[in-house]
């Protein structure tokens, strides 16, 4: 895991310009702030190898024809279960999100699915075969009112 690096508030105006809009190119970045385009060139190339920040593209799941996102709340046969099992989940296609957890189930993972009868056979035919689990619970989102993509955790 990379180790921490100091940020000042020029990586922080970089970062912000590049979380409004990941396509604004050095130039104009380097021209709103005053600086020159190498600058910004350096000072990204820094947050990115250090892994401050990563570009990406991000899905609207509101323009998909029938998004159903799944939080699937997995309980352990046993605390030695925990992390295999959620090393086993993160290494599923169809799952977008695994977290050992304290409280109410130790993994929790996220998954989209088109329907109801796709979620039943994935967590019939795939997670209840995880050596491991014991029970699943699901949630399914269903009117989504925030969430801040500019946030997560970049996995090393």
């Amino acid at each position: 895991m990379s180790k921490p690096i100091p940020l000042d508030a020029i990586d922080h105006k970089i970062i912000e310009t590049l979380g409004i809009d990941a396509r604004v190119s050095n130039r104009e970045i380097g021209r709103a702030l005053g600086l020159t385009e190498g600058t910004i060139r350096t000072r990204l190339k820094r947050l990115l190898d250090n892994r401050v920040i990563q570009v990406a593209a991000i899905t609207n799941t509101g323009r998909l024809q029938n998004p159903m996102l799944a939080y699937l709340w997995v309980e352990a046969n046993s605390a030695g279960d925990i992390e295999a099992l959620a090393q086993a989940m993160a290494a599923l296609p169809e799952i977008g999100f695994v977290a050992t957890m304290l409280g109410r189930a130790e993994v929790m993972a996220m998954t989209l699915v088109e329907n109801s009868n796709v979620l039943t056979e994935f967590l019939h035919q795939t997670i209840d075969k995880i050596p491991g689990v014991r029970r699943v619970r699901y949630s399914l989102g269903q009117n989504f009112i925030k969430h801040d993509f500019h946030w997560c955790a970049l996995i090393d």
